[in-house]
Order: C-alpha cells, then sequence, then structure tokens
C-alpha cells in the first residue's frame, strides 16, 4: 500500500546521496505554471469531432480521431498555439529542481524544465530524437530526456494512438536508454498519471526480467474517492515495483520537496575561504587542516562544496581529492567545486554564492584575507557570503582562530551567541589562535557541530 512521508523521504534521501535517482515529469507539473493539461489541450478537438470528453478517455486515440478528420497540421497548431508559451515562474519546479537531479525524463514538450534550469545558471542536454542521445556523456549538464518529443520540433512529437503504435519501432533507442535506467536508478515520478502504456511497458519488461531484484520507485499522487483508485495504488506496487506517497492536495507538494531538500542539504558543507599570502608555519598550519578536516568529514560521507578560494580552495579541494582517491571514493559525488570566474559581475556572483550555499545546509568559514592597495585586508567576498548564509538558515561555523574574515565573522556571532546556541559548547575554542598544538581539537569542535545538527 502506500508508504509514510517520514519513510519516503528517509530512504529516497539515501538514494539521492548515492547519486542514483532520476526524476519522471508528467503534465501535472507544466499545469503549476498555467500551461494546459492533455484532457483540457484536446478539449477543443474533441468538440469539433462532437465527441464527449470523459475522465477514462483516451486521448491518444482522440488526438487520432482527430488528425484522420483535420489532419496532422491542424493539430500541431492547437498544441503549439496551447504550449509554446512563456510562462515558466512556478515554485513547485524550482524546488524540484533544487534537488539536483541529474537525470530528468518527461512526456511533456514544453521548455519549462531547461527555462527554470537556466534561471540556475545550470546548463542542460535536451534529448528528444535518438540522434541526441551520444550528448549525455557531456559533464556538469543535466540530460533532459523528452520522450514524446518537444515543443521545438512538432514533426517527431508522440500525440496520437498511431505514434504510440510506432514508438517501439521509431524510439527503439529511447527506450532502450529509459529501460537501463530504470535498472539502476531509482524514479521518482510527480505529475505523472500512469495512464502511458509506453511508460508502463518498459516498467514491466525491467520486472519480468529482474522480478524482486528490480528497483523500487516512488511517485507522489492525490488521493482519489474513487471505488478503484487503491486497487489501482496496489497494483503500481505490486506489477510495478512503484511505492505511493498519497497527498490529500497538491499545495502540499512544495512542503515535501522542501522537506526532502533539507534532509539531502544535511550532509553538504559549504566551505569559504580565501588567503593570498600566509607565514610559511601558517600556510602549513592551513594545509593540514584542510586534509585533517576533509578526512574526517568524507569518512563519514559529508559532501564538501567550494568556491575554490584562492589557495584554500586549492588545499581543501587537493586534500579531498587525495583522501577519496585513497578510499575509493566517487569524486563527483562528494566534493563539489564551483570556482568564480573574474569576468562575473557583482550580480552574477551573488547569484553564484546563494547556488553555493542554498544547496548546504552548513557553512564553515576559514581565513579570508585578500590583498588591496599592497596590503592584505579582510575578504568582503566572505563576508557577503556569511551574511547570506544568516539570510538562509544556515548553521554557520567561523573557525575564528584562523584569523582575518573569519576572526571577524567570529567576533558578530560571540556578540550574538544567544542566536547561536549551537556554539554556545564551542565558540571559544574556535577563537584560539590556530596552532599545530590545537588543530585536532579545531577539527573535533567542528565535527561535533555538525554531527550535533544534522
Amino acid at each position: 500500500m502506500s508508504i509514510e512521508k517520514e519513510s519516503f523521504i528517509s530512504y529516497y534521501v539515501e538514494q539521492v546521496r548515492k547519486g542514483d535517482v532520476s526524476l519522471f515529469l508528467g503534465a501535472g507539473v507544466s499545469m503549476s505554471v498555467g500551461l494546459p493539461s492533455w484532457a483540457t489541450l484536446l478539449a477543443p478537438c474533441a468538440k469539433q469531432l462532437g465527441m464527449e470528453m470523459k475522465s477514462g478517455t483516451d486521448l491518444f486515440l482522440l488526438a487520432q480521431y482527430y488528425v484522420n478528420e483535420y489532419g496532422e497540421n491542424s493539430l500541431k497548431r492547437v498544441i503549439n498555439d496551447s504550449i509554446n508559451l512563456l510562462g515558466d515562474e512556478s515554485t513547485l519546479v524550482d524546488r524540484l529542481l533544487d534537488l539536483n537531479f541529474k537525470s530528468i525524463w518527461t512526456t511533456n514538450y514544453d521548455k519549462i524544465i531547461e527555462n527554470n534550469l537556466a534561471k540556475k545558471r545550470i546548463l542542460t542536454n535536451s534529448i528528444f530524437d535518438e540522434r541526441d542521445l551520444p550528448n549525455i556523456s557531456i559533464a556538469n549538464r543535466v540530460n533532459i530526456f523528452k520522450m514524446n518529443g518537444d515543443i521545438s520540433n512538432l514533426d517527431q512529437i508522440v500525440i496520437t494512438q498511431k505514434d504510440v503504435e510506432d514508438y517501439p519501432k521509431n524510439h527503439e533507442m529511447m527506450l532502450t536508454f529509459f529501460k537501463r535506467e530504470l535498472v539502476v536508478n531509482s524514479f521518482l515520478f510527480l505529475g505523472y498519471s500512469f495512464t502511458d502504456e509506453i511508460v508502463l511497458s518498459c516498467l514491466a519488461s525491467v520486472n519480468r526480467c529482474l522480478g524482486k531484484s528490480a528497483n523500487h520507485h516512488f511517485a507522489i499522487l492525490k488521493k482519489k474517492n474513487e471505488p478503484d483508485f487503491l486497487h489501482f495504488i496496489k497494483d503500481l506496487e505490486n506489477r510495478y515495483h512503484i511505492r505511493v506517497l498519497l497527498i490529500d492536495d497538491y499545495n502540499q507538494l512544495p512542503e515535501i520537496l522542501s522537506e526532502l531538500k533539507n534532509a539531502v542539504n544535511k550532509k553538504n558543507i559549504f566551505f569559504s575561504g580565501v588567503f593570498e599570502r600566509l607565514p610559511i608555519a601558517e600556510d602549513e598550519m592551513a594545509e593540514k587542516i584542510c586534509k585533517d578536516l576533509t578526512a574526517s568529514l568524507l569518512k563519514q560521507r559529508f559532501t564538501i562544496y567550494t568556491g575554490y578560494g584562492r589557495n584554500f580552495g586549492n588545499y581543501l579541494a587537493g586534500s579531498s581529492i587525495q583522501y577519496m582517491l585513497a578510499h575509493n571514493i566517487e569524486i563527483n559525488r562528494f566534493l563539489v567545486m564551483r570556482p568564480f570566474l573574474q569576468t562575473m559581475t557583482p550580480e552574477e556572483k551573488e547569484q553564484h554564492r546563494r547556488m553555493l550555499i542554498n544547496d548546504c545546509q552548513f557553512a564553515v568559514f576559514m581565513y579570508g584575507q585578500s590583498p588591496k592597495n599592497g596590503k592584505y585586508v579582510n575578504s568582503t567576498g566572505m563576508l557577503k557570503e556569511y551574511d547570506l548564509a544568516k539570510k538562509l538558515g544556515k548553521i554557520i561555523i567561523p573557525v575564528g582562530g584562523t584569523e582575518y574574515s573569519a576572526r571577524e565573522i567570529w567576533h558578530d556571532m560571540r556578540s550574538n551567541i544567544s542566536a547561536y546556541p549551537y556554539l554556545e559548547k564551542y565558540i571559544a575554542a574556535l577563537g584560539e589562535p590556530l596552532r599545530f598544538t590545537n588543530i585536532e581539537k579545531v577539527i573535533k569542535c567542528i565535527h561535533q557541530i555538525i554531527m550535533d545538527c544534522s
């Protein structure tokens, strides 16, 4: 039967941490930005045909009847006029994409996913033709598989009964890729009604081959007061290995997705730090604390995020990579490096900082030395990241003993310690000048704060 919310979040977070997840979006998600459902889209066609639209109307067959009567170009005009629109602002879509899926499958024709990812400055590969499939190997992009085609190429969309019948022949490679992902990943289905025979046949095929070894997938569906609904949910579980989280209203979705995102973020730690030049002894301590701290966190499978601040970023990322190579840990899953470009505008830097910090539950501040007019001053970039971390409600850990901006942040937090109760036991130790003799003590403080707040 249906799964409880707590169990759903707990299991799915585990899959997200492993990187073994994919997202499947149906028409319900596009409806959240004002685009029509398939039934609404085809309602004028039914009217022209003199047909009555019912809840169980076969929409592919309806589209086929319309094409038979009025031709393909007439149907394409209906689709283009209804879907090729700019309305793409949606809290739901934003929160979905905040979950950082690397692979998104959809039956939708619109550009909602691509447009929202572009606003987040995330590159995509849009795949709606077999010839696009070689592009999925391009790194650092989200792959969007559009199973039924794309609004930019209406000649190849899947909309009629004939298109469905010819799908295995015309899209053999797309189906192969989809089945492969069903085998290796756990899917989250949203806004999808499970009336599409193409998707269900792939699920059935995988389960037929793998039996009980097949992955479990998840769907979030609105409850229905219909006699056969509970049988439908049970059938999804038994035949297709899909566990369903039932909700009373789709307005609950943003809250559930926020909870899921927060649960994922609890294992993500953002490091803010930069320095131009340190005395030899301090430089050696910087390298050692980065090496020992990243080792302690990676051992517990925390993910390290960094904007790759000058020199500090070298020590942080370099130490992380050395540890992961030595312990056979997949680097891309547990180290996220998003360097700032020198050519970025202030607005672009602000957006970049927000993207980095928003993905993490914790923000650790160390060093913060910048050159200016032949002198060294506290880094204003780090102070901006501190202000942003406060606004976003992150758990902030200032290692004041590393001096510079980190010391300034430490002073500010100590003077307002009642606002940061998790620091009360540790604030003094975090402010002690860093020495080789107390590096281990400082690391234990940082690690304990993270464990206490996870």
